[in-house]
Order: C-alpha cells, then sequence, then structure tokens
C-alpha cells in the first residue's frame, strides 16, 4: 500500500490523542511493533514536558509545522521536523502527523558548530529532482562568515509517491461518480461514507440520507446478522453474487453484488466497496422465458400427436408421445435420419411433399407409414411446416396415429355388406337419407306400414300421413328437421293407421353416420314395430296402479290397526309411526289394565321393506295380541315360545326385533323384555339418554338369549320405545333434553322427516302422571282476588291438559268475568276425575234466563246467530264456553255454571 510506501513517520491520532495507524518508517525507527502502537497514547513517544504541551496544543488546533523529537521504544530521542494535517479516516475526524527525521542536518549543526538553521525551504534541482534546504549564517571560531552552509536530502521518490496517491485518488473518484453500476464504500464499522447516483436511481434513497448508517440495514432491512454476504465477505472480495435488496419504497430487487475488500498494515478491514447491478427485470424476463419454455414442453410433450422436428431429415426433436406410439426412446431417435422409421413408399410422399413446399404449394396432410421398433406398421397423417430452430432452416413434423381408425373403416366397410343382408330380412324398417331425399328404404316398410317402399321413396312425407292425428301434430314438425338437420338426432314414439284401418305403434331413432365414398354426411333411421310392447305396457301399467292402491289400502289398514293415543290418571301414551315406504315393517300395540293400574305392549320391527314384511308384521300382530295383551303375567319363557311359533312364517334370512313392556303403576315398576331391539329412550328431570338393554333377535335360532330388566318408576318421567330407524337417528344427531312430554314428542316427529332416514321410524312415548285427585277451592271477592284466581286456573290446566289450556283459560275466565261483574263475589271450583275436568262457577247476582241462550235447544240456529251472541254482553261468554267445552249446564236461576271438558279425546298425539 502507499501508506507503508513512505519514507517519512506517518502516524494516525484520534481526537483523543490514541493512534489509530501508523507506517512501517515509524514504527521500524521507533521500534515499535503494530500491536503495541495500535491504541498507545501519544504523549508516550514525547519525552519532555514541552513536547506534551506540543501534543496538547496539535489536537486543540489548527494544521501547523514544528520541530520536535520523538522518544523510541528504548528511550532514544529522534529530532524531527513535524506537520500536523486535521482530516478524515473511515469518516471520522483524524490527525495526520507526518514526521520527517533531521537527526543528521543536528549532527551537521554540531559538528560545525553553528546556530540552528533558522529556515527549511523545498528546491527543485536542474536535474527536475526535490530537496528539502535548510540555510542561514554559519558562525566560525566566532566570526560571522557570510557563507550559506546547505543540507540536501532527495526526496524525488516521496514527491513521486505523494503525486501518484493524489492522481489514484482523482481518478477512484472519478471512477465512482461516473461508472454505470451502483457503488458504495464501508468502513470498518459497516458504516456508509460514499454512495454514488446509480446507487440513489436503483434504492430511492439520496446519499444524505445513508450516511453513517450501517450498510445491512440500508439494502437488506436487516442487521449482519441477517445478511449472509456481509457476514461471509471477510477474507477475500466475492465476485458477481445473486442477492435481493429493498428500496425505499418497499420494493425487492434482484442485484449482482461484487465487494472488494481493504485492509491495514495489521491486517484488518479497514475498508469494503461495494458494487451492485440491478438484474430485476432481467431475473423477471428469465422467469417468463423459463415458464413459457416449461408451458410449451408441456403442451408439446403431452399432446396425443407424434411431434418430430428435422434438419435437412435429421432428427433434432421427439416429444413423448414417440416412446407410446413407435416404442422408441428420445436417445433412440435424435441424430437419425427420418428414412430409418418409415417404409420406402412413405419415403417418396415425404420427399414429393418436400419439394411442393419448398416450391410454395400448398401443404395439405397427406398419410404415411411409420415403422415401430417392434417391426409394426403404424398409420399416421402428416402434417408438416418450415420452422427455425437455433437459428437454422428446420421442419416441424406433427403426425397423428389413425391406424385404429384404418382398421375400423375397413370393419365399416366390412360390415355395411352385413348391414344390407340384414336389412333385407330383420322386421325393422331401415331409413338411409341425405340433406335432399330418402336414398334408402328395407322391405319391412311394406310389411309394417302397409305401403309400398317406392312410395315412401317418390313422396317422403307419405309417412307423416300415415301417422294417428293425434300424434301428427307432434311429428309434422320433427320429421322435416330430422331429414334437414343431420346432426340430429331423433328419439320418437307414434301411432300410423295402415291403409286396412289397423293401428301399430313405431319407435323411430335416428342417428348421422359417413359415407366414406362421397364423404358426405348421411343420416340412418331405425322404425321399430313396438305394437306388441305397448300392449304389454299398458297391462303392466294397469297392473301397477292397482298394485299402488292396494298398497294404499294397505297402509290405511295397517295405520287403523295401530292403537289410539291414551290418557289416564296415571300415564299417557302417544305414538309416532313413520313407514320408510308406503307399508311398514315396524308395528306396536299396548293395552291399559285399569284394575291392575298397568300398560302393557309391545313394538316390533320385521326385517326388510314391502308388501310381504306388512303382511307378516299382521301374522305377527295377532300372535302378539293373543299372546302378550291378555293380562298374564309375561317372562322371558313366553318370548321363547313365540320365537318357535314364527320360524314357520320367516322367510330365510329374515328375522324380527321385539321390545316388550309392562308398567306397572301400583307398584312403580317398569319391566322390560328384550329380543333385538335394545335401545330405548329415558327421560327424567335431571338427564335424558338413551338406555341399552341387550337381547336376540327372534326367528334366528331355537333358543335365543333373551334378556329382562325391571326398572324403578316416578312420576314425571317419561320414557319412549322405538325401533332402530328412530334410535340409530338419535345417535346420529345427538340427543337432545327437553322441558316437558309434547316437546319430547314434538322433537322425534322432527327427526322422522330427517332426509338422513332411511328405514321404517315408529315411536311409543310414555308419560308417568302425578296422580290428581287435587281440588282446588276459590272465592273471589275483588279485582286482585280475580288476577290470582286467573294464574291459579292456568296453572291447574297447564298440569292436567297443555294442549288445551289457552281455550279452556278463555272458557272458564268468561264465566269468572262474568259473575264477578254481575254480583261482584264469585266462587270456583276446580277438580279432575279420571280423563274429565269439571269446573264449577257460582255468582252471587241475579242470574239471568238461561232459555234464551240454549244452544242445546237451538243447535240447528247455532251458526244463524253466531254473531250476534258474539256482540252480546252475555251471550258472549256463553257462546265461547260451548265451543271450548263439551259439556255446559247452568242452573235454574242462571247465576251458577257447571263446565265440563272431556281432556282424554282432546290429547293431541
Amino acid at each position: 500500500m502507499l501508506f507503508d510506501q513512505i519514507d517519512e513517520y506517518l502516524i494516525l491520532l484520534d481526537e483523543k490523542g490514541r493512534i489509530i495507524r501508523a507506517n512501517q518508517a515509524a514504527r521500524e525507527n521507533l521500534e515499535y511493533t503494530p500491536e503495541e502502537m495500535r491504541d498507545m497514547n501519544a504523549e508516550l513517544l514525547y519525552g519532555s514536558t514541552e513536547a506534551q504541551e506540543f501534543v496538547k496544543a496539535m489536537l486543540e488546533g489548527e494544521s501547523f509545522q514544528c520541530l520536535i523529537s520523538l522518544c523510541t521504544k528504548f528511550g532514544r530521542q529522534i529530532p524531527t521536523e513535524t506537520r500536523v494535517i486535521k482530516d478524515k479516516w473511515d469518516n471520522s475526524n483524524v490527525l495526520y502527523v507526518i514526521s520527517r527525521d533531521v537527526s543528521a542536518v543536528k549532527k551537521a549543526e554540531n559538528q560545525l558548530n553553528t546556530a540552528s538553521l533558522s529556515r527549511t525551504t523545498l528546491r527543485k534541482l536542474d536535474t527536475g529532482e526535490y530537496v528539502n534546504v535548510k540555510d542561514g549564517p554559519v558562525h566560525t571560531l566566532g566570526y560571522e562568515c557570510p557563507e550559506i552552509l546547505g543540507i540536501v536530502r532527495d526526496i524525488t521518490e516521496r514527491k513521486r509517491l505523494e503525486k501518484q496517491l493524489r492522481e489514484q485518488v482523482k481518478y477512484a473518484e472519478l471512477l465512482f461518480r461516473t461508472v454505470p453500476s451502483a457503488v458504495l464504500s464501508v468502513d470498518k464499522h459497516r458504516k456508509i461514507f460514499r454512495w454514488n447516483k446509480i446507487a440513489e436511481e436503483i434504492t430511492g434513497y439520496t446519499a444524505a440520507e445513508v450516511m453513517g448508517k450501517e450498510c445491512s440495514v440500508v439494502l437488506h432491512g436487516v442487521g449482519i446478522e441477517g445478511c449472509e454476504l456481509c457476514r461471509n465477505a471477510t477474507d477475500s472480495p466475492l465476485i458477481t453474487e445473486n442477492c435481493r435488496i429493498v428500496t425505499k419504497d418497499g420494493q425487492i430487487r434482484h442485484v449482482l453484488k461484487s465487494v472488494a475488500i481493504l485492509k491495514d498494515e495489521y491486517g484488518q478491514i479497514s475498508e469494503k466497496m461495494e458494487c451492485f447491478e440491478d438484474i430485476t427485470e432481467m431475473i423477471n424476463m428469465e422467469a417468463e422465458l423459463r415458464e413459457s419454455k416449461e408451458r410449451y414442453a408441456a403442451i408439446v410433450n403431452n399432446a396425443p400427436q407424434i411431434v418430430v422436428i428435422h434438419k435437412k431429415g435429421m432428427v433434432e426433436f421427439v416429444n413423448n408421445t414417440v416412446i407410446g406410439v413407435l416404442g422408441y426412446r428420445e436417445e433412440d431417435c435424435i441424430g437419425r435420419h427420418m428414412k430409418d422409421f418409415m417404409t420406402e413408399s412413405s419415403l417418396m410422399l415425404v420427399n414429393s411433399a418436400l419439394l411442393d413446399r419448398s416450391e410454395g404449394k400448398a401443404s395439405l396432410p397427406y398419410e404415411i407409414e411409420l415403422i415401430k421398433k417392434s417391426g409394426e406398421i403404424v398409420n399416421v397423417l402428416l402434417k408438416g411446416t418450415n420452422v427455425t430452430l437455433e437459428s437454422e432452416e428446420a421442419t416441424l413434423a406433427v403426425m397423428m396415429d389413425i391406424t385404429e381408425r384404418k382398421k375400423l373403416y375397413s370393419k365399416l366397410r366390412a360390415s355395411e355388406e352385413k348391414f344390407r343382408q340384414f336389412a333385407e330380412t330383420v322386421n325393422e324398417i331401415f331409413l338411409i337419407t341425405n340433406k335432399e331425399r330418402i336414398v334408402y328404404v328395407s322391405p319391412a316398410y311394406e310389411r309394417i306400414s302397409g305401403m309400398s317402399c317406392q312410395s315412401l321413396l317418390d313422396n317422403p312425407h307419405s309417412l307423416v300421413e300415415l301417422i294417428d292425428p293425434f300424434d301428427r301434430l307432434r311429428m309434422r314438425s320433427s320429421f322435416p328437421r330430422n331429414f334437414l338437420d343431420m346432426n340430429l338426432v331423433t328419439n320418437e314414439e307414434f301411432r300410423i293407421i295402415r291403409p286396412d284401418g289397423e293401428v301399430r305403434w313405431l319407435w323411430l331413432q335416428s342417428y348421422p353416420v359417413q359415407d366414406e365414398a362421397n364423404n358426405s354426411p348421411l343420416k340412418a333411421t331405425s322404425i321399430v314395430d313396438i305394437t306388441d310392447r305397448k300392449k304389454i305396457e299398458e297391462q303392466l301399467l294397469d297392473r301397477e296402479q292397482e298394485t299402488q292402491m292396494e298398497l294404499l289400502l294397505a297402509s290405511r289398514v295397517q295405520l287403523d290397526s295401530l292403537p289410539h293415543p291414551f290418557t289416564g290418571d296415571m300415564v299417557r301414551v302417544c305414538t309416532i309411526f313413520e313407514p320408510y315406504r308406503t307399508v311398514s315393517g315396524d308395528f306396536f300395540n299396548y293395552k291399559w289394565f285399569e284394575e291392575d293400574k298397568k300398560l302393557c305392549g309391545y313394538i316390533i320391527d320385521v326385517s326388510g321393506h314391502g308388501v310381504a314384511t306388512a303382511l307378516q308384521t299382521a301374522t305377527f300382530k295377532m300372535m302378539l295380541d293373543n299372546v302378550l295383551l291378555n293380562g298374564e303375567k309375561i317372562e322371558t319363557s313366553v318370548l321363547k315360545n313365540i320365537n318357535k311359533k314364527i320360524m314357520n312364517y320367516l322367510y330365510e334370512d329374515s328375522f324380527i326385533a321385539l321390545l316388550y313392556f309392562e308398567f306397572d303403576l301400583q307398584a312403580s315398576m317398569l319391566k322390560l323384555i328384550s329380543a333385538g331391539i335394545t335401545l330405548f329412550l329415558a327421560a327424567k328431570p335431571q338427564e335424558c339418554s338413551l338406555v341399552p338393554i341387550s337381547g336376540c333377535y327372534l326367528g334366528v335360532i331355537d333358543d335365543p338369549d333373551i334378556e329382562m330388566v325391571t326398572l324403578p318408576l316416578k312420576a314425571g318421567e317419561i320414557y319412549c320405545m322405538m325401533s332402530d330407524g328412530a334410535s340409530d337417528l338419535i345417535e346420529l344427531q345427538g340427543i337432545r333434553k327437553h322441558g316437558n312430554f309434547m316437546e319430547y314428542k314434538n322433537w322425534l316427529e322432527l327427526l322422522a322427516e330427517s332426509p338422513e332416514r332411511n328405514d321404517d321410524f315408529s315411536v311409543i312415548c310414555i308419560e308417568i302422571l302425578q296422580e290428581n285427585k287435587q281440588e282446588i277451592m276459590l272465592d273471589v271477592k275483588n279485582e286482585v282476588d280475580l288476577a290470582n284466581a286467573q294464574i291459579i286456573i292456568s296453572e291447574f290446566l297447564e298440569r292436567n291438559t297443555p294442549s288445551n289450556v289457552s281455550m279452556l283459560e278463555v272458557a272458564i275466565n268468561e264465566a269468572m268475568n262474568n259473575g264477578f261483574y254481575a254480583g261482584g263475589r264469585v266462587k270456583v271450583k276446580t277438580r279432575r276425575i279420571g280423563d274429565k275436568l269439571i269446573i264449577r262457577v257460582k255468582d252471587y247476582g241475579p242470574g239471568f234466563n238461561t232459555k234464551e241462550v240454549d244452544t242445546q235447544s237451538k243447535e240447528n240456529m247455532y251458526e244463524e246467530e253466531f254473531d250476534k251472541l258474539l256482540e252480546s254482553e252475555s251471550g258472549r261468554g256463553v257462546l265461547l264456553m260451548k265451543s271450548f267445552c263439551d259439556k255446559v249446564i247452568y242452573n235454574a236461576k242462571g247465576n251458577e255454571v257447571l263446565l265440563i271438558k272431556n281432556i282424554k279425546s282432546s290429547i293431541s298425539c
């Protein structure tokens, strides 16, 4: 480096007076190693106190020049002429201390016993060299001598190096400003201190914005730890490495980056010069080119045709289809001549086509023969065109394998003769038409229509004239389109009336064909006599309608044989029955034994669907009703006996699932006997769940395992006995807890409508009721009592007949309100006896003439006087009570009424 080639002592000091760097001349003469001088305090180089003051003044002042001595490592003093210059180094303020050894001058002065030279000048000799000259008066033996003593030192080399250094600096600055690439320089701390115009254009940052900032943060948005290039650029330069930078506006740009590394005499990095070029557009174009090539290659290689590019017959490219069609690999084809893959006759055709194309004649596809690797001949349709490949003329040949098509054509021609022979004998009309006329009609036309073939050839509309009037309008528009539109496919059924009056059903089908001889479109039409089929279809349709009616009747019979909903003092029963098809393989029945306070019943599911299964179900119903619903005690042995009987009625692979239940309300126990139905729903106030129970199907083995379980019963509990069509859906969609009996029933009815249902759906819902013998007595004396009475009566109705609460509330409130406002006081008594609700309302008013509103004696006038009664103050209440209650009875005075509601008949299940 130029720094070490300077003969004078060159020392760099920071602003604190510590040495940053010293050149080789300074280190060797002051007898220090580079490591010892680094970060050394400058005061150690100057021994005297006066010299230390000089250092202090040097650090605080501007550039100047003086004479001072330097102290070596071992204490020797070296007199120097020292210049101090303030400047920059690595973008930091430094002092350049340049010292020249004047020991020789001092020694001469001592020998001559002269005073110190007062002046130092730089002179240029005639030879062009530069010397330092100190001049002044010379004292000899105490006499003043007018002569001048000149002490000369050759500094020509130093001046040459200084000039070279200045020129290099100017050249570097010129390159920095004019080079067409982005250039920046960073110091040893990676801080930017140079940034040219191209860098500004590429990144969007001005020099002022980046000076003093770390380059990795500016260019990459990360510290050095996130920049792989910066971490690797330590020992050797990086040449044209690909990397990405982030511009000021956040864009990602691709660049080619080079990094030059400058080190000091200690081997430490003092500067890095980075140069990069924006190659984003080139990268994008390369990506587009790659994508285009890949797309082209994918299209060509996946094309069903053989694609070959050759230059003067020598194969340059083949696609993947060559492997499938000819059996050759790519390397088997490249570099070989096209004639190696075709027959001699085909080669002559190809040469002729190439000659025609060279003369400018139109190039049409033509057929040639290729030779497969196995030796077989493949027929292909060739289309060639001129292309440019690698700046040279070439031929692109696209060949379609038509071997199978030629075979099919050969078979087609062979079958045409068979068709003609077949058409002459088969009892089916065949027509061949072109756009203008019928060109062929088979002899079967005469046998089927009763008209000659020639009559149809002469007049194509003669067939339309035979069509039944009911079908003629439809066929009149279809026939012309059938002949004119050769691609139209027709499929029609119609009737004709032969000349002899016989009616025949015909089925017409037409489809396009190709006449290879003339290469013209044709249409083939076949007309089949389907009269016998239509007669059978009519018979089948009649039979199907009868069968459907029978199914509907069977379904109605099956529904009518189901038990009705039941409500008693202790239990309430509702049912859901939804067949998967018209009739069901499920069935259930139950019976209430009043004396024993027992509800006994069963639910069965016979495997299969349809009429046969429904008939089996009806048979088993009679058997099970006689055995299970006779009031006798039922044990597992009873079901085993039933199993033996039903074995005679079941087909192979069919079986029965059965669940018997017995609700003993006196003992508060539930008995269940399972034979295949293994789940039932138990809803208690705290929880609702599907309860498993095991048991073997009936009709499978002679001695099945049948399980019996008993469970305690409590009022308010709800049980649902169900077939597997219901339990499977509950398991699939999840169980839901509800507030009351009707909510459970409504939920199950919605579940039965689920599109996921694929089986019969049968459920028996049973609610254990509180035994209700409660009697309510109310004495209404004021408005507050009246409001409380309405609430108490509403709760009473909700407990006993939730489905009729709103209607009965209206009726009872009308009776209370009329009595209260008529007499100022009302007594109300409510009670339930079995399946009847009885409400007695008595007021202390004058009463009224009940004969005027006796709707029982005037039943035929009820509708006529409805509006009149509704507008009447007293008549409206009577009308509503009569509408919502089963019986309304007044006393003779008309101030007491008895309301009776049969809640058994009013339960809606």
